[in-house]
């Protein structure tokens, strides 16, 4: 049995995801009292000489802990995770390696490079649009964009290629 990709959810006292450790650190964390295990991988299992101990698959801190609200960074990764990987344009939803940013105010009529004229496209989308405004194009944009206050449960979904199960309910928002 392979541990190495085992990874655990980690959420606060409120139950929202904060973030994705490893089945290591989760495990010291539950048997050292410091959260509640409240999921379990079925099947997956340590054993030491004379103890054996199922793997936490989503675990919650006990105590409540204080959250500096900080802007989000903008970069391409949080563009694509704002948007829900989905084309503001035609809604499609392509594979993650196959979308791109688009300008609303291309770069060629001084639009700049920020949250407020950034938007996730389909390659064909941006094409088609080329260094017009949606409205010269006759494309709508389905969603304004703008800078997110916070993008926790998607970028926790983002950071695992594939969610398990037990994650579910809690990154639904």
């Amino acid at each position: 049995m392979v541990l190495d990709n085992t990874r655990t959810l980690l959420l606060d006292n409120g139950y929202q995801p904060l973030s994705v450790v490893g089945w290591q650190r989760a495990l010291l964390l539950a048997i050292t009292d410091r959260v509640d295990v409240v999921e379990y991988y079925d099947g997956l299992e340590v054993r030491s000489p004379s103890r054996s101990f199922t793997l936490p698959a989503v675990i919650r801190l006990r105590q409540y802990l204080r959250q500096v609200r900080r802007a989000v960074p903008y970069s391409r990764r949080n563009v694509l995770i704002r948007d829900a990987l989905t084309c503001q344009y035609c809604g499609s939803q392509p594979p993650r390696g196959k979308l791109t940013i688009d300008h609303v105010l291309p770069r060629s009529r001084g639009g700049d490079t920020s949250w407020d004229n950034i938007v996730t496209a389909c390659a064909p989308c941006n094409s088609r649009k080329g260094s017009r405004t949606p409205a010269e194009a006759r494309m709508p944009l389905r969603r304004r964009p703008m800078q997110p206050r916070l993008l926790r449960e998607h970028r926790v979904a983002l950071r695992v290629p594939d969610v398990p199960e037990q994650w579910a309910l809690y990154l639904a928002g």
